[in-house]
C-alpha cells in the first residue's frame, strides 16, 4: 500500500491510468498464454483437425470461413495490446509533465531547492514516463508474439 501512495504522489492520478491499463495488458498476456498452451498442448491433433476441416469443405467460402473463425480465436486482445503500445508512453510522458510542473512551482521563481531538502525525491517525477515504457514493452513483446504464432499457425493450417 505504501509504494502505491508513493507512485500516486510521484505519477499524480495518472496512477491510476498506468495501473488499469497494466492489469489489461497483463490480463491479455496471461490469456494469450494460456490459448497458445492448449493450442500447442494438443499438438497436431487441433491441425489435423483444422486441416481435414479445411479439406472437407465444399467450397472456397467455407473454407475462408472456417480461417476466419480460427484467425478470430488467435487475435483476441490484439486491439487492447495495440492501444497499450501507444497510450502507455503518452501517459507516463502526461506524468512526468504535470510532476515537473509541481517540481518548478515548489521551487518557486527562484528556482532554488528549499533549505535542508533533499534532491533525491526530484527525480521520481520521472517514475510516470518509466513505467509507461515497461507497460509499451510488455505490450509490444506479447503483441509480436502472438501476430508470429499466428501467422505461422495459419500458414502451417492453410497449406497441407
Amino acid at each position: 500500500m505504501a509504494s502505491f501512495l508513493s507512485l500516486w504522489k510521484a505519477c499524480g492520478p495518472v496512477a491510476v491510468h498506468l495501473l488499469i491499463l497494466s492489469v489489461a495488458v497483463f490480463t491479455v498476456g496471461f490469456d494469450r498464454c494460456a490459448f497458445w498452451w492448449r493450442w500447442f498442448a494438443r499438438g497436431r491433433r487441433s491441425w489435423r483437425q483444422l486441416r481435414t476441416a479445411l479439406a472437407q469443405a465444399p467450397s472456397a467460402e467455407l473454407r475462408l470461413q472456417l480461417l476466419d473463425d480460427c484467425d478470430h480465436q488467435m487475435t483476441w486482445g490484439e486491439p487492447l495490446l495495440q492501444a497499450a503500445v501507444v497510450l502507455a508512453p503518452l501517459l507516463g510522458l502526461i506524468g512526468t509533465t504535470a510532476g515537473l510542473m509541481a517540481v518548478l512551482k515548489q521551487l518557486g521563481s527562484q528556482l532554488l531547492l528549499p533549505p535542508g531538502a533533499p534532491l533525491a525525491g526530484y527525480g521520481d517525477v520521472l517514475l510516470p514516463t518509466l513505467l509507461g515504457l515497461q507497460i509499451t514493452f510488455v505490450a509490444m513483446a506479447l503483441l509480436l508474439l502472438n501476430q508470429g504464432l499466428r501467422r505461422w499457425q495459419l500458414r502451417h493450417c492453410a497449406n497441407p
